[in-house]
């Protein structure tokens, strides 16, 4: 369990470090400003609810872990379906930065994609070995 453990921190650091490396480029050029605010506001939202929702999940697979035992397998496939779902926020963040030029959805989705991971790491430590 000890490497299943050091490899989904190393997923998860990898995770965190890309979404910030992509956001962070991608806000440095020039998309110029948001054509329409009723669409920049939606897309804020809508990388809010996912993320919110990817949170919520992270949340879930902390709350459960280290409950009982699981197989190593079953808990990198849990692990990596909600890192999935979570990074859902900031993929929808960074879409709405191409589509509208706004810079606050992507900041939105980045900072609930990296709340998961912090939350999800943290269940890690839950886990006996």
């Amino acid at each position: 369990m000890k490497s299943v453990k050091s490899t989904l921190n190393l997923v998860a650091g990898s995770f965190a470090a890309g979404a910030i490396i992509v956001v962070v480029v991608l806000t440095a050029i020039d998309l110029g400003e948001p054509e329409s605010p009723d669409l920049a506001d939606g897309a804020a939202l809508t990388a809010t609810v996912f993320g919110v929702i990817g949170l919520l999940l992270a949340l879930q697979w902390w709350s459960q872990a280290g409950e009982t035992e699981r197989t190593p397998a079953a808990v990198q496939i849990g692990f990596i379906v909600r890192v999935a779902i979570a990074e859902l926020g900031v993929l929808l963040g960074i879409l709405a930065l191409v589509m509208t030029g706004s810079m606050t959805p992507a900041y939105i989705g980045l900072g609930l994609f990296l709340l998961s991971l912090l939350v999800m790491r943290t269940g890690l430590g839950r886990i006996s070995e």
